[in-house]
């Protein structure tokens, strides 16, 4: 294995010099560090992390315990999250959370055991069983999209409120007036203000009009069963705002199996924007575009500000209304 002593005696420079060079430190002539660094690649020298952890006390991983194994709404956010550590030097350590069994403590304490400089982390249920432990570690703690007092005061999320309010306003404004929802869990604080934001328009804009709003589960079959039982009890509803792209292409589903035309009959806005939804062939979804990379590379920063000590705070992103074929056309008016 190469070592800085066979790289400086190759170069006849002192050791120092070399590791100057290696770690972006120092008084080097940029002319130096070149030819060090260059010598570094084609000798094969790898700085040990290991060592160098023993050295600086810093691990340079970052513990993400988000579901990027079964979601690709999260792989986006830990590429922007991923682009943005790496520039200053840290590497991911991804770690796929349990769901509904399990000690949640066990995970966390995994990354412990590797040293973890910080950790980012969808707080879901499950996970918030495990808020005083992870509280306790004193590690620098970032949630996404969601977010927990009792597990950090840090987090990246979307104005989901406003979001919603302006997805009510584009279905009202293009001639509907009869709308519903199709939520999700109420527990979830980013749910529960876009349900919020949904009831604030339609009293704001339908005065007279009282919403349904039916709660589904986060997949494509449930969302359908809940809204063939919407058009059934509620014949009249003329649009849907789904608190997901799933929701909201279950929706579209029971739509036109009941033989509702998307849009004439049945207007259809959803949350995400995921790939699953923008790229339907005969309907792609009006959805409101949470911007994931964005939110990836907010949150490392916030960690990298964190584990330097530096101040920082929450981050609430916008997430703009997409219309495309499942709305009726119109100019979109902000809130």
């Amino acid at each position: 294995m190469v070592t800085l002593k066979d790289v400086a005696n190759r170069l006849g420079v002192s050791i120092r010099t070399v590791s100057h060079a290696v770690n972006n430190t120092g008084r080097l002539a940029p002319q130096t560090r070149r030819v060090i660094l260059e010598t570094v690649a084609e000798m094969g020298y790898f700085p040990d992390a290991a060592a160098r952890s023993l050295v600086t006390h810093k691990s340079k991983l970052i513990g993400v315990l988000v579901p990027f194994l079964s979601a690709s709404f999260y792989s986006l956010i830990i590429s922007g999250l991923e682009r943005l550590v790496r520039q200053h030097g840290y590497t991911l350590l991804l770690l796929n959370p349990p769901v509904d069994s399990g000690d949640p403590q066990e995970i966390c304490r995994q990354m412990m055991q590797r040293k973890v400089d910080g950790i980012i982390l969808y707080p879901s249920k499950h996970i918030q069983k495990a808020a005083t432990f992870i509280r306790k570690t004193r590690i620098p703690v970032v949630q996404l999209m969601d977010y927990t007092p009792e597990i950090s005061e840090y987090f990246v999320t979307v104005a989901n409120l406003k979001a919603a309010k302006e997805a009510v306003y584009a279905l009202c404004e293009s001639g509907c007036n009869h709308l519903a929802m199709i939520s999700h869990n109420a527990n979830s604080p980013e749910v529960a203000d876009r349900c919020r934001g949904f009831m604030e328009a339609v009293a704001e804009k339908l005065p007279s009009h009282e919403p349904v709003v039916l709660e589904s589960d986060v997949n494509i079959a449930d969302a359908r069963k809940k809204a063939l039982q919407l058009f059934s009890r509620h014949p009249e509803i003329d649009a849907v705002f789904a608190a997901s792209d799933f929701a909201a292409l279950g929706v579209a589903q029971a739509a036109l199996e009941l033989g509702k035309r998307i849009p004439e009959d049945v207007s259809i806005i959803g949350f995400d924007n995921l790939d699953i939804a923008s790229e339907q062939l005969l309907y792609p979804l009006s959805t409101v575009a949470q911007p994931k990379e964005e939110i990836g590379r907010r949150a490392g920063e916030m960690i990298i500000d964190l584990i330097h000590g530096r101040k920082t705070a929450p981050v609430i992103l916008d997430a703009p209304l997409i219309l495309r074929n499942t709305t009726r056309k119109y100019e979109v008016k902000k809130c």
